[in-house]
């Protein structure tokens, strides 16, 4: 990030809590920041937190980039979440973003978030990635929890990391849940607490996950991110332990994501 406190610095707010923490720690270095909203997922409370800020559809790509250059906007930030099935349900997309969807090759979400990131750059506007103002919440390699993995759970999470690290590589999901070295759900479109819950209901209880980055993540726009819905989504599906990877997962809330993980007896470790 090159932009100094005196230049705006756009920030597209997807839902979930990683916007507004990202955008606290903005005002925390003095940045005027410019929010992009997406209409059904942003928490309408972030955009009153700043004195710029334009909400559209998801499918209006076009009008959000001509809101950031007429704020002043020479670089960007993306975080939160906008749910892949919203795009295939705009009932309404812009000029720029039909043109994007024409001419990308399929509507993996890593592709579309490429071209969204070209057409970004065309316009003069640089995309960066949150990472360098969030070290406190990326965790080291270890054991976050009280708790620790079993050592039939250990096998499971390294039986589920190759599976995971194999699907995020195709850019599927980056969330593979396993029991006894077998294979009980793997994420799509619904997204990883969807995808835990689902698996406590084919699996049962004493199931693993494992959440990944792909192999070539592209951190300014798709960060792993763990939260208390997680930990919520583990203990209601009966799951035993979370495994993320080290350096490159985020821990939304991490003190309380660890107290909440010691209360259910689920242990989180970094690998």
């Amino acid at each position: 990030m090159t932009a100094d406190a005196r230049t705006p610095l756009g920030l597209f707010a997807g839902g979930g809590e990683f916007p507004a923490l990202l955008l606290a720690a903005l005002h925390d270095r003095g940045h005027e920041v410019a929010v992009v909203g997406m209409r059904g997922e942003t928490d309408p409370r972030l955009l009153k937190r700043v004195r710029t800020s334009f909400l559209a559809g998801v499918g209006e790509f076009g009008k959000m980039i001509g809101f950031l250059q007429g704020a002043g906007v020479r670089e960007a930030m993306m975080a939160g979440y906008v749910r892949h099935t919203n795009l295939f349900k705009a009932q309404r997309t812009d000029s720029l973003t039909t043109r994007i969807l024409g001419a990308i090759a399929d509507r993996r979400a890593d592709t579309i978030l490429k071209a969204a990131a070209l057409a970004l750059s065309r316009a003069g506007i640089r995309l960066v990635s949150p990472m360098p103002l969030l070290g406190p919440l990326v965790p080291a390699k270890g054991t976050l929890t009280r708790t620790e993995p079993t050592e039939a759970a250990w096998k499971d999470i390294a039986f589920g990391l190759g599976i995971a690290r194999g699907v995020a590589g195709l850019d599927v999901g980056q969330t593979v849940v396993v029991k006894a070295q077998a294979v009980v759900a793997v994420e799509a479109l619904e997204g990883t607490d969807a995808t835990i819950r689902r698996a406590g209901k084919i699996g049962g209880r004493g199931t693993v996950v494992v959440k990944v980055a792909r192999p070539r993540q592209d951190f300014r726009f798709d960060v792993p991110i763990v939260g208390v819905a997680t930990v919520a989504s583990l203990k209601a599906a009966g799951a035993t332990v979370l495994a993320i990877e080290a350096g490159r997962t985020i821990l939304i809330g991490r003190d309380r994501v660890v107290a909440e993980a010691n209360r259910a007896k689920i242990a989180i470790v970094a690998l």
